[in-house]
């Protein structure tokens, strides 16, 4: 494509963007939740929850049968093209000029995702809200709305998308990265053994009655991160495509393994970041997994709302915390409300959210 038809600016994208607002994407995703896919999807985000990779705990479980974990919609997409260029030829917009980053998403689990369910999902593109940040200057928040289904036409979720899109700096974004005070020096933790270690409420159930607002949830660890959890996560949940030398031309870089995140020259330089970071989803999933190990087997995950507000980069220690904020009856439903948060070794929230769960009661 032509240099002249780039979008360069930041207004320019917006008045594109706006143009297509409303259109739905004509590419639908599909991936079948089997075994290998599911247990390859709890390898890529360190959760071994035997609900979903134990086919002896799942039979005895109120499912009976191995389902999906709630995040795995992300391993079917990351949902993140209606809001990263709306409906305008991707071809037009370049992180050399307009890096972008994923800002967040608003998550409505309907029903389980079962053993061998194919999901198939459709984007439709979302306002964008313009906002000035400090480090950044003008952003651009943009939304896209994704549906996902299952091969008998039922929704099974819905994600509410937003990205932040924004004109290159030439410098990185900068946030609170030293151990905090007492920690003496660099925290470093490795991730793979505290996937093993990780204790889960499991069949053992959780009632309403039995929770409390203040309780905390067991925080979970999530180690160090590193180039091999990047690598886990990108195979284990989007697979292993290839990329085109068109694609390596466009965005400037010999490798754009993890989705360009890898070369730390072109994270630097085309997404403004201080290092090889994550995906804006990985940390979503872990938020997901702290409200799923708490729960137990009888809980149900129905909504799951985060931000990202800070990177995640390679060498950044983090844990999950959570708390309960709230308790309400909607109906039949006996509902909590817990309010979630990713910290890194400064404790600094990167990621934060409220999930809403019901439980069981003891009163039926």
């Amino acid at each position: 494509m032509a240099d002249g038809d780039l979008i360069t600016t930041i207004d320019e994208f917006q008045d594109e963007y706006r143009k297509t607002v409303g259109q739905t994407l004509p590419h639908r995703p599909s991936k079948q939740a089997n075994i290998d896919n599911v247990r390859r999807f709890g390898d890529g985000v360190g959760d071994y929850n035997p609900l979903w990779r134990d086919e002896e705990h799942a039979r005895a479980s109120r499912f009976g049968m191995i389902t999906a974990p709630p995040p795995f919609l992300f391993g079917v997409t990351l949902g993140v093209v209606a809001g990263e260029t709306g409906g305008i030829d991707r071809r037009r917009v370049s992180t050399e000029y307009l890096p972008v980053n994923y800002a967040g998403a608003e998550i409505e689990f309907v029903r389980p995702i079962w053993r061998d369910d194919t999901i198939t999902a459709s984007e439709t593109v979302g306002e964008t809200i313009r906002k000035t940040s400090s480090r950044i200057g003008a952003i651009n928040f943009n939304t896209g709305f994704v549906t996902f289904t299952n091969q008998r036409k039922e929704v099974v979720a819905t994600i509410k998308t937003t990205m932040a899109r924004y004109q290159n700096m030439g410098h990185t974004l900068e946030y609170d990265r030293a151990p905090k005070e007492g920690e003496g020096g660099s925290v470093v933790e490795p991730a793979d053994p505290l996937v093993w270690e990780r204790e889960r409420r499991g069949a053992e159930t959780r009632f309403w009655e039995d929770v409390a607002v203040g309780d905390a949830l067991q925080s979970l660890k999530k180690g160090t991160y590193s180039v091999t959890e990047l690598f886990l996560f990108t195979h284990g949940v989007l697979g292993t495509g290839r990329t085109s030398r068109t694609a390596l031309e466009a965005e400037g870089s010999a490798d754009l393994g993890g989705g360009g995140r890898f070369d730390e020259e072109h994270a630097r330089k085309r997404r403004n970041m201080p290092g090889q970071f994550d995906f804006g989803p990985q940390r979503v999933c872990w938020l997901s997994q702290i409200v799923t190990d708490w729960m137990g087997d009888d809980g149900v995950l129905k909504k799951l709302n985060v931000q990202i507000r800070h990177p995640n980069v390679v060498g950044d220690t983090n844990t999950v915390h959570g708390e309960v904020t709230g308790k309400s009856v909607a109906g039949d439903e006996h509902l909590v409300e817990v309010q979630v948060q990713n910290l890194n070794q400064s404790g600094l929230p990167t990621a934060l959210g409220t999930a809403t769960v019901a439980l069981p009661s003891r009163s039926g």
